[in-house]
């Protein structure tokens, strides 16, 4: 039997492959728009070359999730802390990817800012910070048919609070205890396409838990669900 120390070594090693691979195909089929002789036929439509190229995209983001947890699992993370990260110019970047998502909803989903004016800098690093935000928004756009997705920042006490919140599906109580358990799912139906590898929220949890704050959730089946992180002063 294979001990869990060998299966995450193992699992870093096979991620950290399949990225850099899909890293040489992307670069690949990048350098295809560069050939003269494929302006016209890459102009057309649905192009098979378009069609790799997004085919290519969700695989990346899967075998992202793959390292970062199995980094996650070997202790191999490490956060390139910055002592003075503007939140707001954060948030500006992620904002206009969330954007693009509720995009995805045809006016079904209404995207809000609670953002707090005077909101102090922070010791943090902002690639992570912003990783964990689009996680859960994503996720909130995701599961959200209709309604809202709010963000929200404000400064309480010794911390930064950090809030999602969604009028989405929300989670069952029974199921709550599996929402930062890895390879779990709250979805019933096994063929559902929102059906992910559950990594997500386990490698935010961990983010934060390197930053010296703290993760944790309210939801109810059927109203929705607020997902909030505290980053230290």
């Amino acid at each position: 039997m294979v001990n869990e120390k060998r299966l995450n070594e193992f699992l870093y090693k096979m991620s950290g492959t399949m990225r850099a691979g899909l890293a040489d195909v992307q670069k690949y089929v990048n350098d295809l728009y560069k050939i003269e002789e494929l302006e016209g036929y890459l102009d057309q439509p649905d192009n098979p070359i378009e069609n790799v190229k997004s085919a290519l995209l969700p695989l990346v983001s899967q075998v992202s999730d793959f390292q970062d947890y199995s980094e996650t699992v070997t202790g191999r993370m490490e956060l390139n802390l910055e002592d003075e990260v503007d939140i707001h110019a954060v948030l500006d970047g992620v904002m206009s990817i969330a954007d693009q998502l509720i995009e995805q909803k045809e006016g079904a989903v209404a995207l809000e800012e609670e953002i707090e004016e005077d909101l102090p800098t922070i010791e943090a690093d902002a690639a992570r910070l912003s990783q964990v935000l689009l996680n859960l928004i994503h996720n909130a756009v995701k599961f959200t048919d209709k309604g809202f997705v709010t963000v929200r920042v404000a400064l309480e006490r010794d911390n930064i609070l950090f809030e999602v919140r969604d009028t989405g599906i929300g989670i069952a109580g029974e199921n709550q205890e599996l929402v930062f358990e890895p390879f779990e799912t709250i979805l019933d139906d096994k063929e559902d396409p929102r059906l992910g590898f559950g990594l997500g929220l386990k490698i935010v949890e961990h983010i934060i838990d390197l930053h010296d704050g703290e993760t944790w959730f309210e939801s109810k089946a059927g109203v929705g669900s607020s997902f909030f992180f505290t980053i230290p002063l």
